[in-house]
């Protein structure tokens, strides 16, 4: 008698390609960021107190930043290569002086240039000195002719310096004075306010870092029980010390968003003051605000911070905890 054939029944396998693995990752990771972030508005007042501390921290440094560029595009406004103060031959007739002037006019990088004869200038020195009695005594005027000469915003300091010798060189200048000493002060004091920014932003970089590790420390230890748990049915310690990095990314997200809105009400509040002021001394100069790219920058930094002070703790702390 022939055995009745046996079935054969069992378990099927899948081969699992790179994308479900791809997928079920970014679930996962997308799983533990909502979450993460429930569980910090779950407890608004000690995240918002955290958030705070991040977004003041980060407000600073933003606002000397803003300043300090704001200054360095006011100064861009200035004649970058400085002016020229021409002074004529003493004597010189003033057809001469007016042909240099459009001589010089025509000059490749020159931007404008004024001609203010002796008489002119004895007649301003006159009224802002008082000294008209005095000035009527001399026999001959001593105030020479002068050419103001501006030279273009784009013109480079070597080229100002040459046209300068050029112009001294000619038999009708006398002397040439070049002021850019101002210039010089000015740039090296953006330069220094610099250094400031960056030593101030490096300190309050670590004070978050700080605040962040102390945040997830304190969230270590009430959930010593719950990682325990998790540890003894086998989860790996990269999944343990997931949702403590996203809350680190938390905290520095939310608080980099808050710190561009303090920012951008810091600038609401002080523009109208500070076109009045401008309009003032006859500039149309308006604040800017924080440019996209340094307020990118701003959130980017302050989401790494959270991350790295998320990061410092856990590596600290997670690893004495075992089932």
């Amino acid at each position: 008698m022939a055995k009745p054939e046996v079935g054969r029944a069992g378990a099927s396998s899948n081969a699992v390609t790179w994308r479900n693995r791809l997928d079920a990752w970014l679930q996962q990771h997308q799983l533990v960021a909502i979450e993460t972030l429930l569980r910090l508005l779950a407890k608004p007042i000690g995240s918002m107190m955290t958030w705070l501390v991040i977004a003041i921290s980060l407000t600073l440094p933003g606002t000397l930043w803003m300043a300090l560029d704001n200054m360095t595009q006011l100064s861009d406004r200035f004649q970058a290569s400085g002016s020229m103060s021409v002074y004529l031959q003493p004597g010189l007739a003033e057809n001469d002086a007016l042909t240099l002037q459009r001589s010089v006019g025509g000059q490749t990088g020159v931007a404008s240039v004024v001609y203010i004869s002796a008489s002119q200038a004895l007649d301003e020195f006159r009224t802002s000195s008082g000294l008209g009695d005095a000035l009527d005594l001399l026999p001959d005027n001593p105030l020479p002719g002068v050419l103001i000469v501006e030279p273009e915003l784009s013109l480079a300091k070597e080229a100002v310096l040459a046209m300068a010798q050029t112009l001294e060189s000619d038999s009708r200048v006398d002397a040439v004075e070049l002021d850019t000493a101002w210039l010089e002060r000015l740039h090296a004091l953006l330069a220094l306010g610099e250094r400031v920014v960056w030593v101030m932003a490096a300190l309050l970089a670590l004070g978050i870092v700080l605040v962040v590790g102390n945040t997830i420390r304190l969230s270590i230890a009430n959930r010593v029980d719950e990682i325990r748990v998790t540890k003894l049915v086998g989860a790996t310690n990269a999944w343990v010390r997931r949702p403590f990095l996203y809350t680190g990314l938390w905290y520095g997200m939310v608080g980099g968003l808050m710190s561009w809105i303090l920012l951008v009400v810091g600038w609401l509040l002080v523009r109208g003051p500070v076109a009045e002021l401008a309009a003032l001394y006859g500039s149309d100069y308006t604040l800017q605000p924080l440019s996209a790219g340094a307020a990118l920058l701003l959130l980017l930094g302050a989401m790494l911070l959270g991350w790295v002070g998320a990061w410092w703790s856990v590596f600290r702390h997670l690893h004495h905890i075992e089932p």
